[in-house]
């Protein structure tokens, strides 16, 4: 597997038109050597009494933008599913254009590991996630399955 993503930036914002709901309420910031970052429209963040926005909605945003990022990284595989996660809130922001900076800690054939980390637009760190992806619709060798 390469460095980067075999998806460039325009077939990264055609899986997110084709993936997420309309609208989709994230599109893609930036891809570089280090990862993929993805921004988030505040108007789709549930925000909790108080003015920040809810853990529930940060999770969501982590979870989509790694779900975007191991495609990107894979060439699409819409059946990329989260078997399991964690994540830390680091800080409370309130709705704002939130990015995540996904960078891939190890894409394999049947399964990824990425880490998401969420930031406000001038860089503070407000969660963390470490995301394992697997991909139950892909075979580790040509014909495996086949009866």
């Amino acid at each position: 597997m390469g460095d980067g993503p075999v998806l460039g930036p325009a077939q990264i914002r055609d899986l997110i038109a084709a993936y997420l709901p309309d609208p989709p309420g994230v599109d893609l910031l930036d891809v570089g050597p280090g990862g993929l970052v993805f921004v988030a429209d505040p108007a789709g963040l549930t925000v909790r009494p108080g003015g920040t926005v809810s853990g529930p909605a940060l999770f969501a945003f982590a979870d989509v933008a790694g779900y975007l990022a191991v495609n990107a990284y894979l060439g699409g595989t819409p059946s990329a599913m989260l078997t399991s996660s964690s994540i830390s809130f680091l800080e409370a922001t309130a709705p704002e254009r939130l990015h995540a900076r996904v960078v891939p800690e190890r894409i394999g054939r049947r399964t990824a590991v990425v880490s998401a980390r969420v930031e406000s637009p001038d860089g503070c760190p407000v969660a963390l996630a470490t995301l394992h992806f697997s991909f139950p619709g892909r075979r580790s060798r040509p014909g495996a399955g086949a009866r």
